[in-house]
C-alpha cells in the first residue's frame, strides 16, 4: 500500500526503497495518478482517513437506498403473485366441472339421506340361464362383418376306451368344433359361408317360395310379409331369422329357416334352430325330430344344446327313461348343460 509519507520522503530514501515505491507507482495508472497527486499536493494521511470516512458514510448511505429498492421489488413480486393466484382461482370455480362436481355432491347427499340402514343398495339378481348357442361377449349391432373361411369337417368317430384317462380324451375330442362359427345377433352360427354362399357368390333362393311350415291352429298364423324380390339371397334369410329368434318371433322365425331346410336338409343352423323354435311353442314331438338331424349331422357345433333339449321333449313325452338315460350321458361328460342336467336328475329323483 503507497502511503504519501513514501512519496514525501522518496528523495531522501534509500536506493531500494525508491525502487519499490517506483514499482508499486508503476502497477497501475491508479497508483500512478495518485503518486503524482500525492507528490504535487503533499497530501497527508489524516487528510486520506477524513476522505474515507466520508466515503464509508456515502457508502452506507447507498447500500440503504439498495436495501430499499430491494424490499419495494419483493413487495412487488408479491403482489404480482396473490393476483395471479386469484385470477387462476377465480377461473378454475368458472370451471363446467366445478358445477358438475357440486351437482354430483349434492345428488350424493340427497340419495344418502333418503337411503335408510335397511335398504339394499344391492339387490340380488336372479341371472337367467346362459345358453351355449348365444355368446357371452358383447358384439355391438349383433351382426357379423367379418366371415371366416369354412373348415374341413371332421367325420364323428368311435373309440373304444380301456380307462378312466382315455374317456376324458374322448370327451374332450368330442367337445372340439369342427366347423367354423360366427355369431349373428349374438347366436351362433356355423358354416356361414359353407351354407349360404357358393362360389363366393351369394345363394338365390328366389327359386324356392314356398313356406311349409306347421302350425297349432290358425290363430298362431302370424305370417310377416317377406321383402322378396327377384334375389332373395340365404345369407339373408339366415340373418334375419336370428333376429326373429333374438325377438322370441317363433312363427315368422320357422318361416325362414324352414326355407333353408327345404334348399338344404344338411344345415346345422337350420335343424337346430327349427328344434328350438318347436320346443318353444311346446311341439315336443317335431323339436325332438329336428335335434335328432342334428345330431345325426357330422357338423357338432349345436351337439351338446341338441342332446340337452332333446331329454327336454323326452321328459315333457313323458319318456322318462330314455330322458333320464341321455340326462345322466350329459352329467357324465362334464359339458355345458351338465349342471341342469343334473339339477333336473334331482329333482326327478324326489319326485
Amino acid at each position: 500500500m503507497l502511503h504519501p509519507n513514501d512519496i514525501s520522503n522518496y528523495k531522501t530514501s534509500t536506493k531500494d526503497l525508491k525502487q519499490s515505491i517506483e514499482k508499486i507507482m508503476q502497477e497501475t495508472e491508479l497508483d500512478y495518478l495518485s503518486s503524482v497527486s500525492f507528490e504535487q499536493f503533499e497530501v497527508s494521511d489524516a487528510e486520506i482517513d477524513h476522505l474515507n470516512i466520508l466515503i464509508d458514510a456515502k457508502t452506507n448511505h447507498g447500500r440503504g437506498a439498495s436495501g430499499n429498492a430491494i424490499f419495494i421489488a419483493l413487495l412487488c413480486g408479491l403482489l404480482i403473485g396473490i393476483s395471479v393466484f386469484f385470477v387462476l382461482f377465480q377461473k378454475s370455480r368458472n370451471h363446467p366441472s366445478v358445477y358438475q362436481s357440486l351437482e354430483e355432491e349434492k345428488v350424493a347427499l340427497a340419495l344418502q339421506n333418503k337411503i335408510s340402514p335397511h335398504d339394499t343398495l344391492f339387490p340380488v339378481l336372479t341371472a337367467k340361464p346362459v345358453e351355449h348357442y348365444r355368446t357371452i361377449v358383447n358384439t355391438g349391432s349383433g351382426e357379423q362383418t367379418s366371415e371366416e373361411e369354412p373348415l374341413e369337417m371332421l367325420p364323428s368317430k368311435p373309440l373304444t376306451l380301456t380307462n378312466e384317462k382315455e374317456t376324458e380324451e374322448e370327451i374332450v375330442f368330442k367337445f372340439t368344433p369342427n366347423a367354423p362359427v360366427i355369431f349373428i345377433h349374438n347366436l351362433k352360427v356355423t358354416n356361414y359361408r359353407m351354407y349360404y354362399f357358393k362360389y363366393n357368390e351369394s345363394i338365390d333362393l328366389s327359386i324356392n317360395m314356398g313356406l311349409s311350415a306347421q302350425y297349432g291352429s290358425n290363430a298362431d298364423i302370424e305370417r310377416q310379409q317377406l321383402n322378396r324380390s327377384n334375389s332373395y339371397f340365404a345369407h339373408k334369410i339366415i340373418q334375419k331369422a336370428m333376429s326373429l329368434f333374438n325377438s322370441k318371433n317363433t312363427i315368422n322365425c320357422i318361416e325362414e329357416l324352414t326355407l333353408l331346410y327345404d334348399f338344404n336338409p344338411n344345415d346345422a343352423n337350420a335343424q337346430f334352430y327349427l328344434g328350438m323354435c318347436y320346443y318353444q311353442l311346446g311341439k315336443y314331438n317335431l323339436a325332438n325330430r329336428y335335434f335328432q338331424k342334428n345330431l345325426d349331422n357330422v357338423n357338432n357345433i349345436f351337439h351338446q344344446e341338441s342332446e340337452f333339449y332333446q331329454a327336454l321333449c323326452l321328459t315333457n313325452m313323458k319318456q322318462n327313461d330314455e330322458a333320464i338315460k341321455q340326462l345322466q350321458r350329459i352329467v357324465n361328460n362334464k359339458g355345458f348343460y351338465n349342471q341342469r342336467a343334473q339339477e333336473i336328475l334331482n329333482q326327478q329323483t324326489k319326485n
